[in-house]
């Protein structure tokens, strides 16, 4: 398993998360296979954990990481609910000031 991570456009947001849904898709749904983002102040951040290095061709404009690299806190946009919740909680919701 690795971890790839790519900084994106809001405009280019459901084209990326098709593109990584029918390539989960098209593997069988593998269990630790997830698509996860991460907003705030700063640019929205996507990260994708593949079952081998060979699929990183499969998504443009991901560059592969670290474990280290990855966020505590993430939304889940595509994968199994499980293995998500192993690895990331989900970003505690603040009121509007």
């Amino acid at each position: 398993m690795i971890w790839v991570r790519r900084i994106n456009a809001p405009a280019e947001w459901n084209e990326v998360q098709d593109q990584f849904e029918s390539l989960f898709v098209k593997l069988g749904c593998p269990g630790q296979m997830m698509l996860v983002a991460t907003t705030g102040p700063g640019p929205i951040m996507l990260f994708a954990s593949l079952p081998n290095p060979s699929l990183l061709y499969a998504l443009a404009g991901f560059e592969r990481i670290e474990d280290s690299e990855l966020p505590s806190e993430a939304s889940l946009l595509v994968g199994h609910p499980q293995a998500f919740e192993k690895r990331f909680t989900y970003p505690k919701w603040k009121p509007p000031t």
